[in-house]
């Protein structure tokens, strides 16, 4: 993976990324999304209850809800991230292209009614000998979020720390979000205001020698190690999403029932 000090993925910038001509329906129809991964667990219908702070893994994502959410904003939010996850894995590998990933990321969430920024990574400069890449997301959420929010998710990423390796939840998130040098995945929290969620989503990516499953929480040294961030708070247009919603919904079938997850945060 060729990583440099600063990258920015640029809307309309030589082609970099572009806005489709199609309308949203037409949009998500076309995408394409890889075959359904035989190898992930069934874990039935989402367990989503309304108002209530929960916690999520979302492919190679992690969304953490706080009180207030609606059950169908809760809903739209993590097939909306799976579908962007899944269509971004058709386009670019993950972990080894990861700047032509995110350019498809961040553009079905665009065309679907995410209103998102340009993706500015930058590296971060580790002090200590050793540091974990939880303690990094914190630090971009808690910049970005409500001290609630950040409650929340940090309750979710100790949920997923508590489960141990053998979990076929870590198992999911390590699986769809790193190899065994390298990963990319993000962390969002999320409130709702009048309707309208509004996500903090911190995106990370890194290299480095050996990348464990418990990677999140994994003590990795600072020497042998490259981390890339970027943050930033993105808002889902009702009006635009309620014409994709349930396109979105078929497009994606039975994989949001192997690719979501529901977690434990003790809330």
């Amino acid at each position: 993976m060729a990583y440099g000090g600063h990258v920015a993925i640029s809307h309309g910038m030589n082609g970099v990324f572009a806005m489709t001509s199609l309308d949203p329906i037409s949009y998500v129809k076309s995408l394409q999304l890889p075959p359904s991964d035989s190898s992930l667990i069934d874990h039935g219908p989402l367990k989503i209850e309304d108002d209530k702070e929960a916690g999520y893994v979302d492919a190679g994502q992690l969304v953490a809800f706080a009180a207030g959410v609606s059950t169908g904003s809760k809903a739209d939010v993590l097939n909306s991230m799976l579908l962007a996850q899944l269509a971004a894995n058709v386009v670019a590998d993950r972990e080894t292209a990861t700047i032509a990933w995110y350019k498809k990321y961040r553009e079905v969430l665009e065309n679907i009614g995410w209103a998102v920024s340009e993706f500015q990574f930058t590296q971060t400069h580790l002090s200590g000998s050793t540091f974990q890449i939880k303690d990094t997301v914190l630090k971009l959420i808690a910049a970005l979020a409500s001290e609630n929010a950040l409650l929340i998710t940090t309750a979710t990423i100790a949920a997923v720390e508590s489960l141990g390796e053998g979990d076929d939840r870590v198992a999911l998130f390590s699986s769809q979000s790193s190899n065994p040098s390298s990963g990319n995945f993000q962390v969002g929290a999320v409130v709702e205001d009048r309707s309208t969620p509004t996500m903090s989503i911190a995106a990370s990516y890194f290299s480095s020698s050996d990348v464990k499953t418990n990677f999140l929480w994994f003590s990795f040294q600072s020497s042998s190690t490259d981390l890339y961030q970027a943050s930033q708070t993105i808002t889902l247009s009702e009006a635009v999403y309620s014409k994709v919603r349930q396109s979105i919904i078929d497009k994606l079938g039975a994989r949001a029932q192997t690719y979501v997850a529901d977690l434990d945060i003790g809330a």
